[in-house]
């Protein structure tokens, strides 16, 4: 009867966590659809942004288009920062893993083709799991643990970063994330964000008075540029977030259902147990009974 206690036990404890489990599936589903929401709503002004900004480019002359500071090419970075995105949470499979491990190796090419590289960290997983390969993490930010980020924490996420460039602590930013792919997780690729220059603009319109210019061109087109990239920078964290969520789905998704299959498993192992034990105690009731009917044929002889 002990064995048949432990198996119950055992589903009920299961029984209580299954619950918890399909309630956290059901938020990460949320979540999830939040991401891409914000991805497709991200990137549909970003391509806004972008056809503005090819009406304003051709606009502008070459002294005009050089106040600006834009390179023609791009120039190798000597210290480029790194901005690694993960997430503030476990319990989303291997993303996680993924991610840093794929950031450790990018991380290593930068350093072969540099003289230093800044490593800054946007959640805490992934400043927690870097720091215990041995890299040093020079910025860490948190990200929201119940929500996506949103675009203030990223706009000021954006303005710190410019700092380090203005600054010259850093010459270079690039954003280390896995973008979201359906079905399953995306190896983690490196994005330069800025500085901008003519490789990352779009090409200038054919048609530039479909956008209208009113005051100083040059201040318009730099907040525009501005804004443009912390544009692309939400993008790329949006991204990423969707791709945690659908990872933290499916491993919820997958719990549950491993949970509902214990949970058969060991429902037929207590019955299976309860029949023994209860076959049992009738072969001993019969084998008791058997043993008084012969001690009393006995006597009688």
């Amino acid at each position: 009867m002990e064995d048949i206690e432990q198996i119950r036990e055992r589903r009920d404890n299961i029984e209580a966590i299954s619950p918890i489990v399909t309630s956290m599936r059901t938020i990460s589903a949320g979540s999830w659809r939040q991401a891409l929401q914000r991805r497709e709503a991200s990137t549909r002004f970003s391509d806004y942004m972008q056809w503005a900004l090819a009406g304003a480019m051709g606009r502008l002359s070459a002294d005009q288009l050089k106040k600006l500071g834009i390179p023609d090419r791009p120039v190798p970075p000597r210290r480029p920062l790194l901005l690694v995105v993960s997430s503030q949470r476990g319990l989303c499979g291997a993303y996680n893993d993924l991610v840093v491990r794929g950031a450790d190796e990018l991380i290593t090419g930068h350093l072969v083709q540099s003289e230093d590289v800044l490593v800054a960290s946007l959640g805490s997983r992934g400043t927690s799991l870097l720091r215990q390969l041995g890299r040093r993490v020079d910025i860490d930010w948190p990200l929201p643990a119940s929500r996506v980020a949103s675009m203030e924490l990223v706009a000021a996420i954006a303005r710190e970063l410019y700092d380090v460039l203005e600054d010259g602590t850093a010459d270079a930013v690039y954003v280390l994330y896995s973008p979201y792919r359906a079905g399953a997780l995306a190896p983690v690729i490196s994005e330069r964000w800025l500085p901008i220059d003519t490789s990352l603009l779009p090409p200038a319109s054919q048609d530039p008075s479909a956008v209208i210019i009113e005051g100083d061109a040059v201040s318009l087109v730099r907040q525009a540029l501005h804004e443009w990239a912390t544009a692309r920078l939400y993008r790329m964290i949006i991204d990423a977030a969707a791709s945690e969520q659908a990872a933290r789905y499916r491993a919820m998704d997958t719990a549950s259902g491993n949970l509902a299959r214990l949970i058969e498993e060991l429902t037929l192992q207590y019955h299976s147990a309860r029949q023994h034990a209860i076959t049992m105690e009738m072969l001993d009731l019969a084998a008791g009974a058997e043993g008084s009917r012969s001690g009393v044929e006995r006597s009688e002889l």
